[in-house]
Order: C-alpha cells, then sequence, then structure tokens
C-alpha cells in the first residue's frame, strides 16, 4: 500500500508524530554528532548522539542541562 494514499498515515507524517508501519516505529528525534547543546523545546524530545552512540531525552525547558543521557 501506498502509504501516502492513506489520510491519517499522512496526517500523522505532517504532525511530526510516530508512524507505525507494520512492525516498524519512529519516534520524532533529533540527530547529531555530540551531546545537545540547545535547549529543549519541550518535555520528552529525543536527541541521538551518532557519534558516541548515546540518546537523550528532554526532562525540562529552563536550559541544555535539560537533555539527560538515556545511556
Amino acid at each position: 500500500m501506498n502509504e501516502y494514499k492513506n489520510p491519517i498515515k499522512k496526517m500523522w507524517q505532517q504532525a511530526n508524530q510516530p508512524i507505525v508501519d507494520g512492525n516498524n516505529v519512529q519516534l520524532a528525534h533529533t540527530v547529531g554528532t555530540a551531546a545537545p547543546t540547545t535547549t529543549p523545546a519541550k518535555v520528552g524530545l529525543l536527541f541521538i548522539d551518532t557519534t558516541n552512540a548515546k540518546v537523550y531525552v528532554s526532562t525540562g525547558t529552563s536550559a541544555s542541562t535539560d537533555w539527560k543521557a538515556l545511556n
């Protein structure tokens, strides 16, 4: 099935929300090559450091220190 012909799936993609396609789920995230240095826009965002293989989640919106490493 062409994923763009499904209006619900297209709506989710446009809203940058998780997409479920059979067995795969992709969460909205940001990637970089080092730890995040920006202040998170909201709680619960994901950041993936592709150089050091670390994943961060935002726990606040006050400073860049609100990014917490999960691993």
